[in-house]
């Protein structure tokens, strides 16, 4: 077998080849990453660095985006006699402004009396009358907002719905019902308060009550039938219990009666019917010396259970099942007639009818004098092509643009070196002058005129045409009178505006906060310096006083509610604080109704929970490694490693480094690996020892873990299990175990490949969207096989020499690799 390489690119490439078309044998590889770095005399892999991750870590930027720590829920109903208040709560660096916005965007004010937006950003419904319900501020959808200099961030919509305190009359209705059987009485809620009124007990004349909890389930009476069934004698006869639909949830056939009293039970084991049945075969027309295909219809009744075995001829002889899927058939290639211009080149193509194509391939070609052509190794036809380069119309002393067309079935071979004049003056592309990539263009700008009352500021904006925007800049300014404005550091225009104060409504001897509202458009440059009241007095922020507490004492309780336990467990007790302090208190211990105080640990806080850890059972091929996983539930899973594994309840299997090569091996993770698995390992049990980083409790798992050892009949395929690609992240200077957890019969060759990706190299690739092809060939003919790959540096290939099944004696498929000399990949290939 020989190979053909062409190309000057960087790249990794597998060709896969089936040489036998009874047979198609294929390789499984799985790609393993490790982030590490080993000394050159060993395996020498590239820690990958992502660009951007350094830059940001070397910029240690601190500003962060708003967060929500409370967004407000989706739907907030409330009555007008309590009112309610909607908490918005974001953080970020630096902190986020909150808005309340409509669902159109357009943001919420405050209304007196009915609609309040605190400092902390929770929206305010304060208790109203009935006369002052409004639709546009009640019954409403809001959306909270947060933003700063970093991001904007929106919160889910909140339905708010007010009601208004209404008297209602509940009506129960006569329902009619047979002595006997069970009645349903409905309770009639008035529609305007049903989505607020519930039914929370029932009572009648006599005084009884009914609460919610009794049985669901109403005792009713009922009957079953059974239908007659008509069958021919000796059929099997099916007979259907029918239970009425109303208790067919809750009613199951235990048992049947016959006439005489006989009672018929199920039988668990017997569950499939032993029905009659005939298998039909029907009449094949075919034409003498072709193939013909039988089929066997079989009853659909009992398709599920009955399989062909073998087929009889009307002399008696048995054709039984047989290897040979592969049927001979004869065929004929037809060549289609191609019509071609003189001295271009001309493809012919053979047509092979489709049910032998894939066992069928052209060797060569002969033409009408004998000529034998067969398949050469110059893959790129030769044609004859035109350029052109249409006429471009440009206004005079502006720039001209020309474009060089070329034809797209050799667009990818031929490239422009030069252009010629009418004059024979050759233009060629600078090496050593790259900057002179702008064309001088002629443009204009222009200042549209821009309307403004008398007083106010007025802002001219320079329109610069598109194509020249982005190397044109605004110099100054000059007016009609030939006056010249430069830019200056003062950019803020001067603009009237007014602040205003908005009433608020507070309770006797309660805080009352006051915001100024600065109009949108100066919010950015105007600060509060101080207040004035009526009477006169200023009130200033004192920021070199004592006085900088700048929170706002609030009366508030913190609560405790009742948590249920079982005797013997963890009771975990919360303290609720008022959200609107929530920020400024913190709990600094708890006492009990006997004055016992209990003060937080210094150190530890995790809460100790119990836990068991499970090894299951695991499948495994004679031959190959198993693999033994260690499952611990997820509450724990952050402080609890696995440290050793137990086998038998006798000998301890612990992690030692460099010992990777005995037949027991314990991965960081936590994994057990058994290699060479034997019948002798069938009968051992295997649990895992864990232990709690924080606390030191170590403990074994709950469940034993056996291995299922098959020994399979023939030949099976390599294959990964479900996790089929693992990332290893390991210390520089650590030793490292890449386990390569491929199963088959008889046991699978293993092979590790490295990679190492460089900067600026480009990886192997096709030059077609093609990423595999076959070839197929006779045993003891040569076959030309073509990896045309392209990198950079240019890939160095390597043909992987076949590796027979001593079972079938069918080769597997050879395989190509390539790899640039600089790069390199690690592949398990099987």
């Amino acid at each position: 077998m020989e190979a053909i390489l062409r190309g000057a690119s960087p790249f990794s490439l597998r060709c896969s080849v089936p040489v036998f078309a009874v047979r198609r044998v294929y390789y499984s590889a799985s790609a393993v990453s490790v982030n590490m770095l080993l000394p050159v005399a060993n395996l020498l892999l590239l820690l990958t660095l992502s660009v951007a991750a350094v830059r940001a870590a070397a910029t240690e930027d601190d500003t962060v985006g708003p967060i929500f720590l409370r967004e407000p829920p989706n739907r907030v109903d409330f009555s007008n006699s309590t009112g309610a208040v909607v908490e918005c709560k974001a953080r970020g660096n630096p902190p986020p402004e909150i808005i309340w916005v409509r669902a159109d965007g357009t943001a919420v004010g405050e209304v007196p009396g009915l609609r309040q937006i605190l400092a902390n950003g929770n929206l305010v419904f304060p208790p109203f009358r009935a006369e002052d319900y409004r639709q546009e501020v009640h019954a409403q959808v809001y959306s909270c907002l947060a933003k700063n200099q970093v991001g904007t961030i929106h919160s889910r919509d909140v339905n708010v719905r007010a009601v208004v305190t209404q008297y209602y009359d509940t009506d129960v209705n006569k329902e009619y019902a047979i002595r006997g059987n069970a009645a349903i009485l409905k309770c009639q809620v008035p529609s305007f308060v049903a989505d607020f009124v519930t039914v929370i007990s029932w009572h009648t004349d006599q005084n009884e009550d009914f609460y919610p909890g009794a049985p669901d389930v109403v005792q009713q009476f009922y009957q079953t039938e059974v239908n007659n069934e008509y069958v021919i004698r000796g059929n099997t006869a099916v007979l259907k219990c029918s239970i009425p639909s109303f208790v067919a949830d809750f009613v199951q056939v235990i048992g049947w009666t016959d006439s005489d009293g006989n009672e018929y039970e199920m039988s668990p084991k017997n569950i499939v019917v032993n029905q009659y049945y005939e298998a039909e075969v029907v009449s094949e027309y075919v034409i003498r010396g072709n193939t013909a295909v039988l089929k066997c219809n079989i009853p659909s009744f009992v398709a599920d259970f009955v399989r062909v075995e073998a087929w009889v001829g009307s002399d008696g002889k048995e054709y039984t099942y047989t290897n040979e899927f592969v049927v001979n058939q004869f065929y004929k290639a037809e060549i289609l007639t191609e019509y071609v211009i003189r001295g271009n080149t001309a493809v012919l193509k053979c047509s092979i009818p489709s049910f032998v194509a894939d066992f069928v391939q052209v060797e060569a070609w002969i033409d009408d004098q004998g000529g034998v052509l067969k398949v050469s190794n110059d893959y790129v036809v030769s044609q004859y092509y035109i350029t052109e380069a249409e006429n471009e119309y440009v206004i005079r002393g502006n720039a001209a643009v020309l474009k060089c067309k070329i034809p797209s079935f050799v667009a990818d071979f031929v490239q422009v070196e030069a252009w010629i004049a009418d004059d024979s003056k050759i233009y060629r592309y600078d090496e050593n002058n790259k900057d002179l990539k702008v064309v001088a263009q002629s443009y204009e700008v222009e200042a549209d005129n821009e309307y403004v009352i008398r007083g106010n500021a007025a802002v001219m904006k320079c329109e610069v045409p598109s194509f020249v925007s982005d190397f044109v800049v605004v110099e100054n300014w000059q007016d009609s009178k030939g006056n010249t404005y430069l830019p200056g550091d003062n950019f803020v225009v001067q603009q009237f505006y007014e602040a205003r104060v908005i009433d608020e409504f507070v309770l006797k001897g309660n805080t009352g906060i006051l915001k100024c509202l600065v109009p949108s458009f100066i919010a950015d440059f105007v600060e509060i310096e101080a207040w004035v009241s009526d009477d006169g007095i200023t009130y200033k922020y004192q920021s070199n006083s004592s006085i900088t507490k700048k929170v706002v004492n609030q009366y508030y309780e913190a609560q405790v509610y009742d948590v249920f336990v079982i005797k013997g467990n963890t009771a975990v007790f919360k303290c609720h604080i008022p959200s609107f302090v929530s920020d400024h208190v913190e709990v600094v211990s708890w006492q009990d109704t006997n004055d016992n105080k209990f003060l937080p640990p210094k150190t530890d806080y995790v809460v100790s929970q119990a836990y068991n850890a499970n090894v299951m059972d695991e499948s495994v091929l004679k031959g190959n490694t198993a693999i033994f996983k260690c499952h611990i539930p997820s509450f724990v899973s952050d402080y609890v490693q696995v440290v050793s594994w137990l086998q038998d309840e006798k000998k301890e299997i612990v992690q030692k480094d460099g010992e990777y090569d005995s037949k027991y091996l314990v991965l960081p993770s936590g994994e057990l690996h058994i290699k060479d698995v034997g019948p002798e390992d069938g009968y051992k049990s295997y649990q895992c020892r864990t232990k709690h980083r924080l606390t030191g409790e170590t403990r074994l798992s709950a469940t034993k873990g056996r291995l299922v050892i098959t020994e399979p009949i023939g030949a099976a395929m390599p294959k990964f299990p479900l996790e089929t690609r693992k990332d290893h992240i390991y210390p520089i200077i650590s030793s490292v175990s890449l386990p390569c957890a491929a199963q088959g019969y008889p046991v699978p060759i293993k092979r590790y490949t490295s990679f190492n990706f460089l900067n600026g190299s480009v990886l192997p690739k096709f030059p077609t969207v093609e990423s595999s092809k076959s070839f197929k060939g006779n045993s003891g003919e040569s076959l030309v096989l073509l990896c045309p790959a392209q990198a950079f540096p240019v890939p160095v290939y390597r043909l992987v020499r076949n590796i027979s099944d001593p079972l079938t004696r069918v080769p597997y498929l050879p395989r190509f690799s390539a790899r640039s000399l600089n790069v390199v990949n690690l592949i398990c290939a099987i």
